[in-house]
């Protein structure tokens, strides 16, 4: 697998990327107001970096203004559900954002809504680091100290977490990171410099929203605007193309099943990420239905993680049975 990413990395092309959104060590500048990933009518989004005088990267275009009124049944249903599981007192929000991957077509409930993303970044740190070795492959086997600290009081969704302290490359902190969401492992990553910076530039290039401190309860993240990573990923526009490749299959890896996967086939693979804190949980990722992948984003809020868990896998199953009925191959 390392020989297999190292020549992945070195053969990418670099993307040298410009602002920054004031990320330092484990904090982001606060605004809940900010712009989303997609605002209103821009069609496409492109690097805009001024050292090339010739190109202008596409990272993703999004041309569909609203939700596709073809997918009125699926959105319809949804609402219906989360309806009904506001009724509950343990159900305070849910939001969602379904695109289908090989047409472009989405619709959404309430998928503007702001919530925080918590782990959710990891992805996004990942990114950070491997296209910081893309520049620079050797960075892959440098050591990185890992100290293991007891988050388990902090998280109601714990995975069984095998890491002991010691000292790991980078390719190693980067799969605990996604894996078992390690906090330890994340930590181990954004303290280092050269990632932290890196982080900050892909953050800024994805014209993701200004956030607050990680772990806090500054909502600042919507369903649509996270989808922008996953989407990016799936199209190859950031990495190289192999490299995209193992990185969604390292997504695939991971340990958390409650949500998307629980409301899919077990043979189905799902490239997803979760993010929990106090009164949110979230799952987003790609679901690899054959012939029609496509992109779920489910965020919710409410006081019982186990039924925010059960409330994100009956929206993935509502949306698996819509696409194994057709609903996307006919409109």
């Amino acid at each position: 697998m390392k020989n297999t990413w190292t020549l992945s990395i070195a053969a990418g092309c670099i993307l040298l990327i410009g602002a920054t959104v004031g990320w330092a060590a484990k904090e982001y500048v606060s605004d809940p107001a900010a712009p989303l990933a997609v605002p209103a009518g821009s069609g496409q989004i492109r690097a805009n970096l001024p050292q090339y005088k010739f190109i202008n990267p596409l990272l993703f275009s999004d041309n569909s203004k609203s939700a596709d009124p073809r997918f009125q049944m699926l959105s319809a249903s949804l609402k219906s559900y989360i309806s009904s599981v506001k009724q509950s007192d343990s159900v305070d929000s849910v939001s969602v954002y379904f695109r289908d991957l090989n047409t472009g077509r989405w619709t959404g409930v309430d998928e503007n809504d702001l919530y925080t993303p918590s782990s959710m970044l990891k992805v996004v740190v990942m990114m950070a680091a491997l296209k910081l070795a893309e520049q620079n492959p050797s960075i892959l086997s440098e050591k990185f100290l890992y100290k293991k600290t007891d988050y388990s009081t902090g998280n109601h969704f714990n995975s069984e977490d095998p890491i002991a302290t010691g000292y790991y490359s980078l390719q190693d902190m980067v799969g605990f990171m996604i894996k078992y969401s390690d906090n330890d492992a994340f930590n181990a990553l954004v303290a280092d410099k050269r990632i932290n910076s890196e982080f900050t530039q892909v953050y800024s290039l994805f014209k993701l929203p200004e956030a607050g401190l990680m772990g806090s309860t500054t909502d600042f993240m919507s369903p649509k605007s996270f989808s922008t990573v996953f989407r990016t990923l799936y199209n190859s526009s950031f990495f190289e193309w192999n490299l995209s490749e193992q990185v969604l299959n390292l997504l695939s890896q991971t340990t958390f099943k409650q949500g998307l996967v629980g409301g899919v086939p077990g043979s189905v693979v799902v490239a997803h990420k979760f993010g929990e804190n106090t009164d949110e949980l979230h799952d987003c990722g790609v679901v690899y239905y054959p012939n029609d992948p496509y992109l779920l984003c489910v965020m919710t809020r409410g006081t019982n993680a186990d039924a925010l868990g059960a409330v994100i896998g009956k929206v993935s199953k509502i949306v698996w049975d819509f696409v194994g009925q057709g609903g996307v191959s006919q409109n």
